[in-house]
């Protein structure tokens, strides 16, 4: 069964409407497998969501033979690295056509060497054949620079457009008459300025094509677009560089799957809580600075008394409500400085930076404890559950992550050993 990539059913809308196709792919034990693909990738390949699930190879035989074997490489490559992949190939579809398509994915590889990567995957034969129309002649060049889709723009070694497409006007808003003779930076994000200048300057100094260069621009109606461009350096007969142009796309839409691929891979679905991965990596990064300024912090681990019966008698939609609202109150008793996470089902980690002594922490647990006894009314039921919840502190019972959420984790089965509702500080 397909089983949705998001846990909302807006994330579920909001894939739904994208090009292409959103997936979840699994190696594990010489195999590949979808954990999940959206039914985008019907309309891109003509193989159902559902085929796509039951058998991998229904879209592995699709890929051109001459780059199925670069394919898989460059994905075991870049996992092994822990980078994101982005991959360029052919699919020969069953109606005869080839296509050209693009995907970007993270990869998260696990301690028994399996793999997941999360990613989309977008038809990129409209690019492929408009970059082929530029290399074909200067003529077709020109006609492309003004119908083509992509923003054309030539700027001069001080920065300011001598020339843009008229296609900016349908991008972006301005007339072009706003923009030439403009320095590019009243168009650009202020935190992007650096960059673009880094990359103009190159190019003047170094004489040599550039891309890659992603940033922001404003449009008229004064929102941020984002946009990655390359750029070419024109040269006179000496060989010194006189200008440059550039092709600048809008990648938006991409950027926008992409922050949301990065949030589901460091954020609980569910409660939009930081999830183990990102709770561990704060606790690393909080341990290390509790070291160097000789201080401490603490750890809880909390789990919830009474949860399970909240599921069996009304359901899992009420328990997935409870565990939303659960959050909140946790994120209501703590510090802006401190950290809350979901690590799985109804346990939670709270980290607290900078504390003077035990009952510091003592504290807080106290008032988390308190205000997860107090009844929550869902759905006109009136639900009461308690929690139990483990101390540790650094440096005191642990040096590591790892110590630290055992010793808590001890300790919190201690306070659910005496009946729950209780804070435990480890011994």
């Amino acid at each position: 069964m397909n089983q949705p990539f998001m846990g909302n059913d807006i994330s579920t809308e909001l894939i739904a409407t994208l090009p292409g196709a959103v997936y979840r792919l699994e190696y594990k034990g010489d195999e590949f497998r979808f954990l999940y693909i959206s039914d985008g990738i019907e309309q891109l390949c003509g193989v159902t969501a559902q085929q796509a699930m039951a058998d991998i190879e229904s879209i592995f035989s699709l890929i051109h033979t001459s780059d199925f074997d670069r394919v898989i490489t460059e994905s075991l490559t870049t996992a092994q690295h822990g980078v994101v992949w982005h991959g360029e190939f052919r699919m020969c579809l069953k109606d005869g056509r080839t296509i050209w398509v693009a995907a970007y994915d993270r990869p998260q590889v696990f301690d028994d060497g399996s793999i997941i990567w999360t990613g989309y995957v977008i038809d990129n034969t409209e690019h492929k054949d408009l970059h082929k129309a530029l290399e074909e002649s200067e003529a077709k060049f020109r006609a492309f620079v003004e119908t083509a889709n992509d923003i054309i723009y030539s700027v001069s070694a001080d920065g300011c457009f001598t020339y843009v497409s008229p296609n900016w006007t349908d991008k972006l808003g301005h007339e072009t008459s706003e923009v030439l003779g403009q320095h590019f930076a009243h168009f650009v994000h202020p935190d992007d300025v650096d960059r673009c200048t880094q990359f103009l300057v190159q190019l003047y100094e170094e004489g040599t094509k550039k891309s890659g260069l992603e940033y922001r621009v404003r449009h008229k109606n004064n929102y941020w677009c984002w946009h990655t461009t390359n750029a070419s350096p024109i040269l006179d007969k000496d060989g010194k560089v006189t200008s440059t142009v550039g092709i600048a796309r809008d990648i938006t839409e991409r950027k926008f799957i992409e922050q949301q691929v990065e949030h589901q891979a460091h954020y609980d679905t569910l409660t939009d809580l930081p999830n183990r991965s990102l709770f561990s990596d704060r606790l690393e990064q909080a341990i290390r600075l509790a070291h160097r300024q000789h201080e401490q912090l603490a750890l809880l681990f909390l789990d919830l008394d009474k949860f399970k019966p909240v599921n069996d008698n009304y359901g899992h939609a009420i328990g997935d409500i409870l565990l939303q609202q659960v959050a909140q109150r946790m994120k209501d008793c703590l510090r802006e400085s401190d950290t809350v996470g979901r690590i799985g089902g109804d346990e939670f980690l709270v980290l607290l930076p900078h504390v003077e002594s035990v009952d510091s922490a003592t504290h807080i647990a106290e008032k988390l404890l308190q205000a997860i006894s107090s009844p929550f009314r869902i759905n006109r039921i009136d639900i009461e559950i308690s929690c139990s919840i483990g101390i540790a502190l650094y440096p005191t019972h642990g040096n590591t992550v790892l110590e630290l959420i055992q010793v808590a984790d001890q300790a919190m089965y201690k306070a659910k050993n005496q009946k729950g509702n209780l804070v435990f500080v480890a011994d």
